[in-house]
């Protein structure tokens, strides 16, 4: 059972997030500043900064718990399958649910296509942690023995084209189905996984 706490934390953020997109939904994301949410969300500004380093984590608030759940998938999946194939099937999913996603994540994309920053820090910060994820996992599939320099390679290569359909998705109004520009940009890196083990050798 959470302590109160951690129920007090919880509430805060979700108050704050809250806040932010009744605001981002009125005012627009870029007209919206952080002492407006902090009022709306009845806290000092200085809380905010406690929850969030910046406006933009608001809107990517839910990342952490993404990149978990594609980690999640990901362990799930066969361990005799490759890597590639893997990781292909994670992000096949991912992209299955996007199109599909709720009014938070729709306004997301809408504002990201009108504010670099946000794609800045899609890139730097929620695609910076599902890539170290992702890469621990294959490392721990592949065993002490591979070289790691090589898996943190091949995941980079696979996941920049899944960021790159994510913007050019975003970029043309997220409106179309996501699955087929994710299909055109890995293709072209079918063959950055073709030397990682499926696993340890036995």
């Amino acid at each position: 059972m959470s302590s109160l706490r951690q129920r007090h934390t919880e509430r805060t953020r979700d108050a704050i997030v809250a806040a932010a997109f009744e605001l981002f939904a009125s005012k627009g994301y870029a007209e919206t500043t952080i002492d407006e949410i902090a009022e709306r969300a009845d806290i000092a500004p200085r809380t905010f900064f406690r929850y969030f380093p910046a406006k933009e984590a608001v809107l990517f608030h839910n990342s952490d718990g993404q990149v978990d759940e594609a980690v999640a998938k990901l362990r799930d999946r066969p361990t005799d399958e490759t890597p590639y194939e893997s990781l292909l099937a994670v992000l096949r999913s991912m992209a299955a649910e996007v199109a599909h996603g709720d009014t938070r994540e729709i306004m997301l994309a809408k504002f990201a296509a009108e504010n670099d920053r946000l794609f800045e820090h899609h890139r730097a910060v929620v695609m910076c942690n599902f890539e170290e994820s992702i890469t621990e996992v294959f490392k721990e599939r592949a065993g002490d023995e591979f070289d790691g320099l090589a898996i943190d390679a091949a995941v980079a290569a696979v996941l920049a084209t899944f960021g790159t359909a994510m913007r050019s998705w975003i970029r043309a109004g997220a409106t179309d189905d996501f699955e087929p520009i994710l299909e055109r940009c890995v293709t072209a890196a079918q063959g950055a996984f073709q030397s990682v083990p499926a696993a340890a050798p036995r």
